[in-house]
């Protein structure tokens, strides 16, 4: 999966989490997707940035290490204020504050995660729960099963 392929899904944004201007990402639902365009063999740190006591292991971090993924993270957005509010909460957990927000914390585990892009997708009448779950399922298609390196479960189907 490709910078072009989420281009061609819909997705806007492809900014670093530090740029991210406030007046064009989106108050509606979504989804949104952290990617890394360095081909470099990633560097994990531990601690990382995110929130104290939220890292994992440096062997589970290289075990769900993909190389050559573009794509780190899938994520959904459905509180108040959509994607704008989401991405805020992931910015803050991964400056070690309390943000309601631990999913993809992995992230902040990587020596250039303050290099890392987000991007995003308002999902109209979509649930983004499900859409979630189908960008997951895309990307298991196309990497032998496995999930995007920060992404834990696949995601609900809705109903589940």
């Amino acid at each position: 999966m490709t910078l072009q392929w989420l281009e061609d899904e819909g997705f806007h944004g492809f900014i670093r989490f530090d740029a991210i201007p406030v007046e064009e990402v989106p108050t509606e639902h979504g989804v949104y997707a952290v990617i890394r365009e360095s081909s470099d063999e990633p560097q994990f740190v531990t601690p990382g940035t995110g929130r104290q006591g939220s890292h994992y292991p440096l062997g589970m971090l290289q075990d769900a290490w993909i190389s050559g993924a573009v794509i780190l993270y899938f994520g959904k957005a459905q509180c108040k204020l959509g994607i704008f509010e989401r991405l805020n909460k992931y910015r803050r957990f991964g400056n070690g504050k309390n943000s309601g927000h631990s999913g993809g914390r992995a992230i902040w585990q990587l020596e250039d995660a303050q290099d890392l892009k987000v991007c995003w997708l308002v999902t109209q009448d979509r649930d983004p729960q499900v859409e979630e779950s189908r960008l997951i399922d895309a990307f298991k298609e196309r990497h032998g099963g496995l999930r995007p390196f920060a992404n834990r479960i696949d995601g609900k189907k809705g109903d589940e």
